[in-house]
């Protein structure tokens, strides 16, 4: 049949009845299909092309080498660091992870899409600070086992290498690998982990570089000091009071007093010692509406190094720092909370917040990690142009937000209102004047009758009666709160782990 003076509409309305009679024919295939419509069309009837089945990817083709990462992250649109358990092993936990996502299990996502691991459970996973939900880390650094661009190699091809003066660091023995040898490549023609990693990850998480690592090397356990920083507005607060108060954290004392309590950990030893502590300026000011003279617009960072810290003992230390800085407390409160002796337990009080506590760095010795960022050093500034362009980007999203909200802010602040009189006058008799000058005196007011608290990131707390922190209803010892749940729980469920840093 000659279809070529056919018009459209009749070409469309022909296909749709051979279609018709097509789905009539029972069983109907794909081939059968195209058999009767090339038959009915007089034309070539087409092969469907056959899929070919996935590749399985066989790890034990590749040999594995320990490094070490160096990453930053974002926390506030997180659950924390670690996740619950392996976080892929199952749907279950797969389900619970997309619900609630951690850093960790971003990670882990990124690893298994590269094929740079196999499982979570068989890589020697370590990790060197815990940070909590919401808290953001600059460097935080892990270590694993991952995929290699190395060769197995026989004994004989090993004496070999080491005779031509190759460095017997690159030449490697260890479980992960069966005991084979391995030949590691140069750090330039390593797989570019880096790269390939950023590529997978969301941008609010960044690999900054990667460290050949030994074997025994391990994230926790080999990290010298972790240093933190704590940011916050000078508004309202007395910085050299807080400085004055910052200074008695150095040192090796008793925090128990500065920490949440996990029983299940049963927990005795609250020694930790704080290396450097101090109070600086950010470098770049933030402006606030437009008033970078203003308190509001001068910020400033805690720093703080030790070798350890207890679960949420930063933010309970800064906490105790913001009641100095208002005045509601006096510098010495440190001192007489870090005397257990006399303060047995714990005062009530609220913690500071979580996004403006950030995981800065983590120290190790320079024989066991050399961080390399750049993949052919001397001749191309790939990963660090890549990563500040990243950065760039998340940091321009949320400074664009932050400069509406504070346009906004502006706006209210210069709407003219009735200034409040003490007659009863009609309102249009009433003298104007911008909300932002009615504003001061209406703070005022408030602070007559009633406490402002400053909790850190535009968090603040207003009570009626402030009581001092020393006279304040206290927690039960630690010891009786670790028995009552011991002989509640039993040591069946206690916490193996008992001195994991925490933020």
């Amino acid at each position: 049949m000659d279809y070529s003076r056919w018009s459209k509409r009749a070409l469309v309305e022909r296909l749709q009845s051979l279609d018709k009679l097509v789905g009539e024919q029972e069983p109907a295939t794909a081939t059968n299909t195209n058999i009767v419509l090339a038959t009915t069309l007089n034309v070539d009837p087409v092969t469907p092309k056959r899929k070919r089945p996935p590749t399985r990817f066989d790890f034990a083709n590749f040999p594995k080498r320990k490094v070490a990462f160096k990453f930053s992250y974002f926390g506030w649109a997180y659950h924390g660091l670690a996740r619950q358990g392996n976080a892929l092993e199952s749907e279950e936990k797969r389900l619970i992870e997309s619900e609630f996502p951690t850093i960790e299990g971003e990670v882990f996502r990124a690893l298994a899409s590269c094929k740079l691991i196999e499982d979570e459970s068989s890589c020697d996973y370590s990790r060197c600070g815990r940070t909590d939900r919401g808290v953001s880390g600059f460097g935080q650094v892990i270590a694993l086992y991952v995929r290699s661009a190395g060769q197995f190699i026989t004994d004989e091809q090993a004496e070999a290498e080491l005779a031509k003066g190759t460095d017997a660091s690159r030449i490697t023995r260890d479980e992960q690998n069966g005991g084979r040898a391995v030949l590691l490549p140069l750090p330039e023609r390593e797989l570019p982990y880096v790269n390939m990693l950023n590529k997978t990850l969301p941008p609010a998480i960044r690999i900054l570089a990667w460290s050949p690592v030994k074997a025994e090397f391990d994230a926790r356990f080999s990290c010298r000091s972790r240093f933190y920083r704590y940011f916050f507005s000078e508004e309202g607060l007395d910085i050299d009071a807080m400085k004055e108060a910052a200074r008695k954290y150095l040192g090796q004392h008793d925090f128990r007093n500065f920490c949440r309590l996990d029983p299940a950990k049963q927990i005795s030893n609250f020694e930790r010692n704080v290396l450097d502590i101090d109070i600086n300026p950010v470098a770049a000011q933030v402006p606030f509406v437009g008033e970078g003279q203003s308190a509001q617009g001068r910020w400033w960072q805690l720093e703080l190094r030790g070798t350890a810290f207890l679960w949420h003992q930063v933010r309970c230390m800064m906490a105790i720092l913001f009641h100095v800085g208002q005045g509601l407390e006096e510098p010495s409160i440190v001192d007489k909370m870090l005397d257990v002796d006399n303060m047995d337990g714990k005062p009530e009080y609220e913690m500071a917040c979580d996004v403006p506590l950030v995981l800065a760095d983590c120290a190790f010795d320079a024989t066991d990690v050399q961080w390399i960022h750049l993949r052919n050093p001397g001749n191309d500034f790939g990963n660090i142009a890549g990563l500040d362009r990243a950065i760039s980007n998340e940091w321009g999203q949320l400074n664009t937000r932050a400069v509406i909200a504070s346009a906004l802010l502006q706006n209210l602040r210069s709407t003219a209102v009735p200034m409040l009189s003490e007659t009863k006058e009609r309102a249009e008799q009433l003298e104007l004047a911008p909300w932002a000058q009615c504003r001061d005196n209406v703070i005022k007011s408030e602070l007559a009758t009633r406490s402002r608290i400053v909790l850190g990131g535009g968090e603040i707390r207003h009570v009626r009666d402030y009581q001092p922190m020393a006279k304040r209803r206290r927690a039960d010892p630690v010891h009786l709160r670790n028995k009552v749940w011991f002989e509640r729980k039993g040591d069946s469920k206690r916490v193996k782990t008992t001195t994991e840093p925490d933020d």
